[in-house]
């Protein structure tokens, strides 16, 4: 009789592990299912939804009725069409707030836009593009088409390339590998290329956007460095061609270290 109720109640404990894995998948599945937003589709029907994700209609059904009753997706009226819903944004918010290179950056941010008049990105590295996290727009007016939370591509941009010329080399091999996309005349295409403009990023410090991601649109960026000397995030100064000539971009590239120079002291970085 006492053996039979032991065993009784090791029951439970034994399908734990089970429960616990299923609830895993579940998650998981609702993470693909969010990650089927973007900004070029931020609406989506649930076929689209369910098609996108590889789950059954009625799987995914039940997957978006649970996000949607947390605030994380919600429905358009009566329409089978799904959003993102605000309390991502909620969450977003407190990520950006608790953030410290974020923090710390909106002063340097700010003293960069003034002093240049031009545009000032604060960007960090997802594994193959860069994040947009800060931006502050000139006053005199600049049709950027990288925007606060929208990755862009690494190897064509300013911000970009102050971080991937930081990354292990297999991490700019992967990069290479998912294509080089030409969004300008000026755009490096050639992975052997791209590996010479990066080495020559470490060497002088920024990196320089010519032209290469928006026709007519010259960056200069240099990465921020944390108190373990490790490159999180860049900070950039961008503006039409005619206000950053060529002969513009030393000057400007020594200002933008300085604050960059700054904002790692802030972050705790102790190096030169």
């Amino acid at each position: 009789m006492v053996a039979s109720r032991a065993a009784g109640r090791e029951r439970p404990h034994a399908a734990h592990p089970d429960t616990s894995a299923e609830g895993l998948k579940s998650l998981r599945k609702a993470i693909r299912v969010l990650e089927c937003f973007s900004l070029q589709t931020p609406r989506l029907p649930l076929t689209d939804i369910a098609r996108t994700v590889g789950l059954p209609l009625s799987t995914t059904h039940r997957i978006l009725t649970t996000l949607r009753t947390v605030g994380m997706v919600e429905q358009e009226g009566d329409r089978d069409l799904y959003r993102l819903g605000l309390k991502l944004l909620e969450l977003g918010s407190m990520v950006l707030a608790n953030m410290e290179v974020h923090r710390e950056a909106l002063p340097c941010i700010e003293e960069l836009v003034r002093e240049t008049g031009e545009t000032v990105h604060l960007g960090v590295f997802d594994g193959s593009q860069v994040v947009s996290i800060e931006k502050m727009d000139s006053p005199h007016g600049l049709a950027s088409n990288i925007t606060i939370g929208k990755g862009a591509p690494a190897y064509c941009t300013g911000v970009g390339k102050a971080l991937l010329a930081h990354q292990p080399n297999s991490t700019v091999e992967h990069v290479c590998r998912l294509g080089l996309a030409k969004h300008t005349r000026q755009t490096i295409t050639d992975p052997e290329r791209l590996r010479r403009e990066l080495a020559q990023v470490r060497a002088q410090g920024y990196a320089v956007d010519n032209m290469e991601h928006q026709p007519d649109v010259r960056c200069v960026a240099v990465p921020i460095r944390d108190h373990s000397g490790r490159v999180v995030a860049s900070l950039s100064v961008s503006g039409p061609a005619t206000r950053i000539p060529k002969d513009r971009i030393p000057t400007l590239a020594v200002r933008v270290r300085e604050v960059a120079a700054k904002l790692s002291a802030r972050l705790g970085y102790a190096g030169r």
